[in-house]
Formats: C-alpha cells, structure tokens, sequence
C-alpha cells in the first residue's frame, strides 16, 4: 500500500462511511468531512502498524467515532473558555433591561417631582401598593379626593411623557 493508487482505492472504499458516521455525532457534513480526512490520514500515516487487523472497518469506525468525540470536547472546552472571558449574551441583556428599567424610574420620578405636593404623595402612595381607601385613611381625606387628585396627577404624568415624547401607557 505505498503508492497513489492504493490510496485513492482505499479514499474510495471507506471515505463516505467514515463521513456518515462522523456526521452522526457531530451533526455537521463539512465538519464530517473534516473529520473523515483526518481519519483516513492518521490511518494511511499508520497502515503499517494495522496490517493485523481483523477488520479495518471497525477500526475506521473506532477512528471516527474518537475524533468525532475529540471534536465535540474541543468545542465545548472552547465554549466554556469562551463563557469565561465574555458574558453570556443572556448577561449582557440582563444588565441593558436594569439599565433601562434605571432610566425609566429616573424619568418617572422627576415626572412626579413637577406634579403638586399632594397629587405626588398620592402617586408615591399607589406605586407604593396601597389601594386608594388605604391612601384616604393615610392622608385623612375623602375617597373622592384621593381619586380625584389620582385621575388629575395621572392625565399631569401623560402630558409631560407625551411632550417628551416617551411613550408610556397607564
């Protein structure tokens, strides 16, 4: 088995199997491919040391199936690597929504700031969970007086978010 012909015969004979089955573990026909090269290389560089062999297929589908696993831990190593240097992509869009999220309440509590005294402390007691019977007791004021002011300091909050141009839906 030294010369080009004998190499080609045994390209021929084995390369399309040895690419099923690298394609069967790693999912992708050019990396099969890949693999399937580096397969028959390894194996015609060492023919010389497998010339006892009983079946020279199920050594090729030895081959394959380790340098198809090879390939898998070689990615996930680089993967993991990968993870460690850069954030996730899921980390990175974790941080821009508290970004955002920052900037909104920022935007929202300098809104409040420009509404009357009462109708900010109105607003402050409802985005704190209380319910507006809960904000009459607080403030010793009718019901009426507290969804009246409420209605009034949420049409004040559209206005300045629409003359800013936010959009924000109440």
């Amino acid at each position: 088995m030294n010369n080009p012909i004998e190499l080609e015969q045994f390209i021929q004979r084995h390369y399309t199997t040895i690419c099923t089955i690298a394609l069967k573990f790693v999912g992708s026909s050019d990396i099969a491919q890949d693999i399937a090269q580096d397969v028959i290389v390894k194996f015609w560089e060492n023919r010389k040391q497998y010339k006892t062999l009983e079946s020279v297929e199920n050594f090729l589908f030895i081959m394959t199936r380790n340098e198809s696993l090879n390939y898998i831990r070689s990615i996930k190593r680089e993967n993991d690597r990968y993870k460690q240097i850069y954030p996730s992509e899921q980390d990175d869009t974790d941080i821009l929504d508290k970004i955002i999220e920052e900037e909104a309440n920022q935007i929202l509590i300098h809104a409040i700031r420009q509404l009357p005294p009462q109708s900010e402390r109105i607003i402050h007691l409802t985005l704190a969970g209380n319910n507006v019977k809960e904000i009459a007791e607080i403030l010793a004021v009718s019901v009426n007086t507290v969804r009246t002011l409420k209605y009034g300091a949420i049409r004040k909050l559209r206005e300045y978010f629409i003359a800013r141009n936010y959009n924000a839906e109440f």
